[in-house]
């Protein structure tokens, strides 16, 4: 690897977004970086690097294991991604829903409001109570912790490169968090308050980043049709789901991006913009025109300061735990 070659990490890099992050790094970067796809599953990885070197031959693609509900698994990544010496991007993308079923209930209430409801996950029963082997709440900590633990391990060499961290966000980011319950292992929705907390921390950690000459941002996919949608398993519901949401894209709604490539503007953007473009008290959205044409828009970030200091010294005494 040259001197000066950029490095750039995406985490759940296998497939949707975190893919097609990848896939527009190596398209768009005046200079190939070295690209490290950092996935859960090996095998998975390593049919998304394949495919990314079809295309790009020349490309210094690499994997990396990392498994964000498991804290050896980020220690022992965080020394592999060291080894490379800088790290200019980290794309916090990946993420988890455990789906128990369909809620029919919230199928019906959700005609009452259509926008809202294919924007959020109304129809979908989340599991409760799953925890990890490390005793965290299984969403919170593939969502938040393990990213969060992630950053401090990798702040070092992101501070050499002046590098930036982009989180994956969501819409449905404020729909439950409770200070009681901050990993949600006991509410209905572990996924929509693992969201809302990355839009707490986010601002807060940028603050404190750029002492050390690291950025912190966020952006949001819109409403893309990734393998979340596979979870439900409900192939016939599913293609119902395309269906709506081209036809929501087609009367002007642009959030919903729909496919993986729109869906990753707003990181791409976040990625290449210049210091004085970016603001890390907004979040960044992917659009996308009634014709699929890309864009991004941004809109201050909803931020409690309450909440925000509360999450902060949660997630360092955790770190404090485990970085031992």
């Amino acid at each position: 690897m040259n001197a000066e070659q950029q490095v750039a990490v995406v985490t759940g890099a296998n497939s949707g977004v975190g893919l097609a992050i990848a896939r527009q790094l190596l398209l768009l970067s005046p200079h190939s970086p070295t690209l490290v796809l950092a996935c859960r599953n090996e095998k998975r990885g390593a049919r998304a690097r394949a495919h990314l070197l079809q295309d790009f031959p020349s490309a210094d693609i690499r994997l990396i294991e990392l498994d964000t509900s498991n804290v050896l698994s980020v220690q022992t990544a965080a020394r592999e991604i060291t080894s490379l010496g800088r790290l200019d991007l980290l794309f916090c993308n990946a993420g988890a829903m455990a789906i128990k079923s369909l809620s029919i209930r919230g199928i019906i209430r959700g005609l009452t409001h259509p926008i809202a409801f294919f924007e959020s996950s109304e129809a979908l029963v989340q599991q409760q109570g799953l925890v990890t082997p490390d005793g965290l709440g299984q969403t919170f900590q593939t969502n938040v912790f393990g990213h969060y633990l992630l950053v401090h391990k990798l702040l070092p060499v992101l501070s050499r490169a002046k590098g930036r961290v982009i989180w994956t966000g969501s819409s449905a980011s404020q729909l439950e968090f409770s200070q009681l319950d901050y990993m949600h292992i006991h509410g209905l929705k572990p996924y929509e308050s693992s969201k809302y907390i990355v839009d707490q921390i986010s601002q807060k950690m940028d603050e404190r980043l750029r002492q050390k000459g690291v950025r912190c941002f966020v952006g949001e996919p819109g409403n893309v049709c990734t393998s979340f949608l596979a979870n439900i398993g409900v192939p016939v519901l599913q293609m119902l789901i395309v269906v709506v949401f081209y036809l929501m894209r087609i009367c002007g709604l642009q959030r919903f991006t729909i496919d993986a490539q729109c869906a990753s503007a707003a990181f791409i953007y976040l990625a290449f913009a210049r210091d004085e473009e970016v603001d890390a008290s907004q979040k960044y959205y992917s659009c996308a025109s009634r014709w699929g044409h890309s864009s991004v828009v941004r809109a201050p970030l909803e931020c409690c300061t309450k909440d925000a200091d509360f999450l902060i010294s949660k997630l360092d005494a955790l770190v404090d735990r485990f970085d031992q």
